[in-house]
């Protein structure tokens, strides 16, 4: 997998359903590196006797657009200080 920077490791998981066939799983999330867009990377591996097959995807949203999705959308809380 390439990237310019440290990963966030979301989920890794290996699973073997025979003696056979393995499958590796790897999902991240990381920013990019000028750190301004957040990837998101599913990674898939499988292993067995008459292949290897491996498949990345990603997706890309700009960080700017993130927030002001969250702003517009999220769950507002309040703060308050007994001041």
């Amino acid at each position: 997998m390439g990237s310019e920077g440290k990963s966030l490791i979301l989920q890794q998981r290996v699973t073997q359903n025979d003696s056979a066939n393995l499958h590796c799983r790897e999902i991240t999330l990381r920013l990019s590196a000028d750190c301004r867009e957040l990837v998101l990377s599913r990674y898939t591996e499988h292993y067995g006797p008459a292949l290897v097959r491996w498949m990345e995807r990603s997706h890309t949203v700009s960080v700017s657009d993130l927030f002001r999705w969250l702003v517009a959308n999220g769950e507002r809380g309040v703060m308050k200080s007994d001041g």
